[in-house]
């Protein structure tokens, strides 16, 4: 309107800092005289606040990024060096100077990036967990077997004390759950040069309902300054804090744990006790037949098994043929030989759009018949989220638009990230199954037999 003007400017005064106004000058009569009225209003902590906010959203981008372009060089190198290690023509002098190494160097690259990834996820309240019935014995073995060999090497007595009144069914997120464990372990064999670390398992003895995990060590100990910083972000033992210790890892494994601890039902948080130069004890409890948490915008459950459809389920046929769709000729290398090892013949298509041109016209890029009247061609579709030209979620939707039985084809998405929202719009378009890379031969194994494929076992 032309009674009145608004623009914002920068002001700067004595104390040399800066403010944004607001300014509106306003016209208006005065006793019969034409007079303007000035507004200033300070908007610096609007602006700033703005600022903030575009800047945590561009981080979290950032960090989706990030972690998705690390974890996709990670999905060919794990797979690969496993694979060098299993092969028998490498010498066993290769596999334990060379490959073993490098093994654990991917790793500890990967719990990186996973720690990276699960604290953007935090930040927005995005994490994701996975309520279901597992064996808890089962699943303390398991994690066991991985610090063997580890502890051997460094001559380390590994203890597991497992309970004999402890439930043998749990209700929880053993992923999860298993994270925390894991992340204990692996700090306590950090700093653990000789003498035992412990994992106990057994009933509270102060609530029936609930089980205690406690992870016991003869290492280091932690002074008292230590034990300010250990939840906070990035609160990592330098080393030079210590001269025994060159610790690993960016410092967030323990404020993950603690937030997770708190979403499996762990009223309690996590203790520590320790001794400078004896030793620590870390533990926590949590219900063994857990309430999921109602604070719903932080827990999202995606389906960790095949989920029958049987609008989506297709006759059997011989072909047995899986049509692998991924943009990265590595990507494409590892799934191959993975697929091929099981006994499945591979189709490759490197965008979702010459994807859905093998699907139209099969024969063309040829693709026999088999003997079944019922023959689709293509048993199974593996494909990548982020790709070129057609991604994995627009496949999906164009795959399900196709007539007849090439329409039902089953199909597993894969990502290296797979933000909550692409996972559930997957699932809402028809897709199978989901997969997080790096994959490793059990994990595609177990979630192709439910697919009713006749698989090689290995």
């Amino acid at each position: 309107p032309s009674d009145y003007v608004r623009f914002e400017a920068q002001l700067d005064v004595k104390d040399e800092q800066q403010y944004t106004v607001e300014i509106e000058i306003r016209k208006f009569q005065f006793r019969n005289t034409s007079s303007l009225l000035l507004f200033i209003k300070d908007i610096s902590q609007v602006k700033e606040l703005g600022r903030m906010k575009a800047l945590d959203k561009y981080k979290d981008m950032l960090l989706a990024s990030v972690t998705h372009e690390l974890r996709t060089p990670l999905n060919c190198i794990i797979p690969m060096i496993s694979e060098a290690i299993q092969d028998d023509h490498v010498p066993l002098s290769v596999k334990d100077t060379f490959l073993k190494p490098s093994m654990n160097s991917a790793k500890l690259l990967l719990n990186i990036v996973n720690d990276i990834l699960d604290y953007s996820r935090f930040k927005r309240n995005k994490l994701r967990l996975n309520f279901t019935d597992f064996n808890c014995i089962e699943k303390m073995t398991e994690i066991l077997q991985l610090f063997e060999i580890q502890c051997k090497h460094k001559g380390i007595t590994f203890i597991l004390e497992l309970d004999s009144c402890l439930p043998r069914t749990m209700y929880s997120d053993k992923n999860r759950l298993g994270q925390v464990i894991i992340n204990f372990l692996s700090n306590a064999l950090k700093f653990t040069s000789q003498g035992s670390v412990t994992l106990s398992v057994k009933p509270s003895s102060t609530n029936e309902e609930n089980v205690v995990f406690k992870v016991t060590d003869t290492g280091i100990g932690l002074k008292e300054e230590h034990l300010i910083k250990l939840f906070t972000e990035f609160g990592k033992i330098e080393a030079a804090e210590h001269n025994s210790l060159n610790p690993q890892g960016v410092g967030l494994g323990l404020m993950i744990s603690k937030q997770l601890v708190s979403l499996l039902g762990g009223k309690t948080g996590i203790k520590v006790t320790s001794t400078y130069g004896e030793g620590s004890e870390f533990s926590f409890e949590i219900p063994f037949q857990a309430l999921q948490p109602e604070t719903t915008d932080i827990i999202v459950e995606i389906p960790s098994k095949f989920q029958a459809r049987p609008s989506l389920i297709v006759e059997p046929c011989e072909c047995r043929r899986v049509l692998s769709v991924d943009d990265n000729d590595y990507n494409q290398m590892v799934i191959e030989r993975m697929l091929k090892k099981l006994g499945l013949e591979v189709v490759k298509a490197f965008n979702g759009a010459d994807a859905i041109k093998v699907m139209k016209d099969p024969a063309r890029y040829g693709l026999l018949h088999c003997r079944f009247s019922t023959c689709h061609y293509i048993s199974l579709v593996v494909t990548d989220l982020q790709m070129p030209v057609i991604d994995g979620l627009q496949l999906i939707k164009e795959i399900r638009r196709l007539s007849g039985v090439m329409g039902k084809v089953p199909i597993i998405l894969v990502s290296a990230t797979g933000e909550e929202i692409q996972v559930k719009e997957g699932f809402r378009l028809g897709m199978n199954d989901f997969l997080y890379k790096p994959l490793t031969e059990g994990l595609l194994q177990e979630c192709l037999k439910a697919f009713h494929l006749s698989l090689i076992h290995i």
